[in-house]
């Protein structure tokens, strides 16, 4: 399934960089597949109870860098066939001409 994330941090600040950055490398440490997009993350994964174990760490994980409050936003896409980020992408540019 393809998951959709917006993590933000509330009562750290206005930049939110460091905290996004660190949970880039939790994903990255967890092995987890993703896409940086500019109002979020998106993320491959095979069940959904990988992504409350997911969303799990990314709390503990900001609480513990100081965060006293964080805001989900999850957009999920699941398949019974299945999916990608790249299949997704590359069905969209072939309608239009350009892939």
């Amino acid at each position: 399934m393809i998951v959709e994330l917006s993590v933000v941090p509330i009562g750290v600040g206005e930049s939110l960089s460091k905290y996004i950055s660190d949970v880039l490398r939790l994903l990255e440490e967890r092995g987890v597949k993703y896409q940086l997009n500019p109002m979020g993350t998106v993320v491959e994964l095979e069940a959904f109870s990988e992504l409350g174990e997911l969303l799990e760490d990314i709390r503990k994980h900001l609480e513990m860098k100081g965060a006293p409050r964080i805001y989900f936003v999850v957009k999920i896409d699941w398949r019974k066939k299945g999916t990608s980020m790249e299949y997704k992408i590359e069905s969209v540019k072939k309608k239009l001409g350009k892939s």
